[in-house]
């Protein structure tokens, strides 16, 4: 079960130092998946060879529901930003959300297969 994070990334800051505004923000998790996923909200609108998440956050709300914080690393043009999803239900979150985080996971462990094999 997904619930807020509390992560200690020591010494890597929130957002691009250099680009305060190389950020996004998102009103709901909908609205992200029809913006990155493509309309069906399938896994082939998400190429984490260009859209690298390298560390994800997830923060509860005043009114209960939850937002993820996204740290994406655009590989083909050298650019970190910074992503925010809000109105997230639980449901959603230990759902569609967590399912998501799965493949992004799947993707940095398969970065380093030579290391465990």
């Amino acid at each position: 079960m997904l619930k807020e994070t509390k992560h200690d990334y020591q010494n890597c800051i929130v957002g691009n130092f250099y680009d305060s505004k190389c950020t996004g923000q998102y009103s709901s998790w909908e609205v992200f998946i029809n913006s990155h996923l493509g309309f069906d909200g399938s896994e082939s609108g998400f190429d984490d060879r260009y859209h690298y998440v390298f560390r994800y956050d997830i923060h509860k709300q005043k009114d209960g529901n939850y937002y993820l914080e996204l740290c994406v690393m655009l590989q083909r043009k050298g650019i970190y930003t910074h992503l925010h999803i809000y109105n997230i239900d639980h449901e959603t979150l230990n759902n569609d959300v967590k399912e998501w985080l799965k493949g992004r996971y799947n993707y940095i462990k398969n970065l380093w297969n030579e290391v465990v094999e």
